[in-house]
């Protein structure tokens, strides 16, 4: 028997069990890149953990775009439509001859649809084919999107029908409780968690000189504040101000303490840079190359706050301990601040009685998450009014609100850095989604 969560997968006796995991040799996962670096972030570290654990299993990661991956994963030949990387194989979706010829010459056995990716037009004719329906069941898992709303521990191993008794679909999310998957909890990021020293030596490894010796004497300098933004394009203007009025304050008590921006790669680093200039450039702010997602997760576990995005990005700032920011998809109607308000509700209780440093942090993420110029639905709105600064918020006072309530918090950064600890371990305690997955696929029976 196998627990998720509170639900029970009974499995079949040891020696048949074994036998299953046997049969279980081909796992496909697909990927459609649609926020740059968050989903197939997330898909990469997946396939990372599930090669660690189960090294004898053979992955065929079908991704839409390659240049996204190649960012991150040194090595990988953004040009190549079908390559073995890492002991895998590595497809270009929109390849439709290569892949056509892969799994019609070795039919899926499991399939992992990514984030409500869909499947290739491809892959659909040849799972759906009344001339040659595939010999065996095929698995689906639509490994969902990462919610903090309650739904999803409802939603979890909950069934989906499709257009033939042979292909068979679960739903599998991610999540927040032990109703859920959980987060991966690959060994690489929790090690970099675990140890400092081996996080410093894998960020100065990945990054270029001078960059990586600066950065490393910066996130060791205990008279330096550093923060990591990687964000969606807005005004920073409010960001930087609170980070001026913070760094002000502090340096009445050290008069060396200065705070440093590490401003990532990609579409927010224009308007940051600018923000900055704008603001007289009151603290440096080191431009980061291109890094592999190895690097980046040493670099995220050394810094004091992470304004982050992205569905990856996201996950590891939460396990991280570290007090972060995040910037949510920005959606129609504003709904990005309904998940907000959903991640702040699992964030709450681990504030304690500090009612209002928790107010303050939860304004300051509805208000950093509200679009210029977009209206709001009756839900999203109702979202904003749960916390009293962001119900009062107007575009004219965006940039004011943002630095009083980031300055005001950064200056309770104990209690703030206490309760994301306390958050990072519950979380933690859930279990790791790849092995979660895992366990499940080890209950299928591929034999009809």
């Amino acid at each position: 028997m196998v627990c998720f969560g509170t639900r029970m997968v009974f499995q079949a006796p040891c020696t048949q069990l074994h036998l299953q995991i046997l049969k279980m040799k081909d796992i496909t996962v697909l990927c459609k890149v649609v926020d740059n670096y968050g989903d197939i972030g997330f898909v990469y570290r997946l396939t990372r953990e599930i090669s660690r654990r189960r090294p004898e299993l053979r992955l065929r990661i079908v991704v839409s775009n390659l240049s996204s991956f190649a960012a991150m994963a040194p090595g990988l030949d953004a040009k190549k439509a079908r390559q073995e990387y890492n002991g895998n194989l590595v497809l270009d979706w929109n390849n439709e001859e290569i892949c056509t010829k892969e799994f019609t010459e070795n039919p899926p056995e499991i399939i992992f649809e990514c984030f409500q990716c869909g499947r290739p037009e491809w892959l659909e004719n040849l799972l759906f084919s009344k001339e040659n329906p595939p010999e065996h069941t095929v698995q689906i898992v639509n490994v969902e999107y990462l919610t903090a709303e309650d739904w999803a521990d409802d939603f979890h191993l909950l069934k989906s029908g499709t257009r033939s008794a042979k292909v068979k679909k679960i739903n599998f999310m991610p999540g927040f409780t032990a109703r859920t998957g959980g987060l991966v909890l690959d060994s690489h990021f929790m090690k970099c968690l675990e140890y400092k020293d081996y996080a410093l030596k894998t960020l100065q490894k990945g990054l270029p000189e001078p960059t990586g010796r600066t950065i490393a004497e910066s996130v060791s300098d205990g008279s330096i504040f550093p923060v990591l933004i990687f964000s969606y394009p807005r005004d920073f203007s409010g960001i930087i101000s609170g980070l001026a009025q913070f760094q002000e304050a502090q340096k009445k008590k050290n008069p060396r303490f200065t705070v440093c921006i590490f401003a990532a790669n990609g579409i927010s680093l224009e308007p940051l840079i600018e923000s900055h200039r704008n603001a007289g450039e009151p603290f440096p702010l080191i431009r980061l190359p291109y890094i592999s997602q190895r690097t980046w997760d040493a670099l995220l576990t050394l810094t004091k706050f992470n304004l982050i995005r992205g569905e990856d990005s996201f996950s590891r700032a939460c396990l991280s301990g570290i007090p972060f920011l995040w910037h949510a998809y920005p959606q129609e109607n504003e709904f990005q601040l309904v998940k907000t308000r959903a991640v702040l509700s699992r964030i709450e209780p681990f504030f304690g009685g500090q009612k209002k440093i928790f107010e303050n942090y939860a304004s300051l993420t509805q208000i950093y998450n509200r679009t210029p110029g977009k209206d709001t639905d009756a839900d999203s709105q109702e979202a904003m009014n749960d916390y009293p600064e962001s119900a009062e918020f107007t575009e004219a006072k965006r940039k004011s609100s943002e630095s009083t309530l980031f300055c005001n918090l950064l200056l309770e950064y104990d209690t703030l850095s206490t309760a994301c600890k306390d958050f990072s371990r519950s979380l933690i305690s859930n279990g790791d989604l790849a092995e979660h997955l895992l366990s499940y696929c080890d209950t299928l029976d591929f034999s009809r």
